[in-house]
């Protein structure tokens, strides 16, 4: 949305600079307007002292310094100022020969809870002849709480809820343990996760805080003989990554979601299975142990 946006901006620029700028040099001589650079942002609060900048640009170098204004749409806004996050300034500056300026915001986590959908609507207050209607002079904020990765937080007893244990084993849920391997960074082993004996790596992406990604290496996940009651090909049930499918991790919530194709090496696709790790305490695996699910 923000690609094409940018795009579509960078095109009315070229189709402006067709009657209003030089043939030897490629500047925008055209009227200058201000805008929002994109029609919306999320931000990923982790504490509360980081700022946020949301860029406002101009169409070409002011002329002379400028201070521009911007506000609040509380009626379209679900976030609230003071309680989930602070704006910096609402008067902003560009100075002489510039073109950029921003609106600084942080967020209190403290405040926002983890699947929270919170928003902030802004709107740039300026002359009209700064305005240009084609994209407006608004913009909406996300609020969206991340936590800092701990892997740690991924170890221990975990409940499994798998579709593959619900079709084969006849059961909705399995007691696993995982724990951080010792030679991959950021991965963790889930322990006997179908079969007992065949243990599977999962590695944690921590480079976006906005996207926890997860993704695997193909991998033998038990026995055909034992999920099928017969031999096919080698024997070895395979399983690895399919397309189309993103698995994803909570940072806020001990839990994750893979997406795996399971198959049998020159048979073919047994098919996509889902499975849902939920972390727990030592006393609640001791209950489980002792009552079942």
């Amino acid at each position: 949305m923000i690609l094409n946006r940018l795009h579509t901006k960078l095109l009315a620029l070229m189709l402006l600079c067709g009657t209003a700028c030089q043939s030897e040099h490629t500047t925008y001589e055209g009227p200058n307007y201000i805008l929002f650079s994109a029609e919306s942002y999320t931000l990923g609060i982790i504490d509360g002292e980081e700022w946020f900048e949301i860029p406002i640009s101009a169409t070409r170098p002011m002329s002379e310094d400028r201070n521009i204004g911007v506000e609040i749409i509380d009626r379209e806004s679900s976030a609230i100022e003071g309680y989930h996050y602070t704006i910096e300034h609402s008067t902003l500056h560009i100075a002489e020969g510039k073109m950029t300026t921003a609106v600084r915001i942080k967020g209190n986590p403290d405040n926002i809870t983890a699947n929270e959908a919170l928003s902030i609507k802004l709107r740039l207050v300026l002359d009209e002849a700064e305005e240009w209607d084609i994209y407006g002079t608004e913009t909406e904020v996300h609020l969206q709480k991340c936590c800092p990765v701990n892997l740690d937080a991924f170890t221990g007893y975990c409940k499994l809820t798998s579709s593959w244990l619900m079709q084969y084993l006849n059961t909705d849920s399995r007691l696993v343990r995982t724990s951080l391997s010792t030679t991959e960074e950021n991965t963790i082993i889930v322990e006997d996760m179908y079969y007992d004996g065949y243990n599977i790596k999962l590695h944690f992406n921590t480079d976006d805080r906005l996207n926890p990604t997860i993704d695997f290496d193909e991998q033998v996940v038990g026995l055909t003989g034992e999920a099928f009651g017969t031999i096919y090909g080698n024997g070895k049930l395979m399983l690895d990554e399919p397309l189309g499918y993103t698995s994803y991790y909570g940072t806020c919530e001990n839990f994750a979601v893979q997406y795996a194709m399971l198959y049998v090496e020159n048979v073919g696709t047994v098919g996509v299975y889902v499975n849902i790790f939920e972390w727990i305490s030592d006393d609640e695996a001791e209950r489980i142990m002792r009552e079942g699910f």
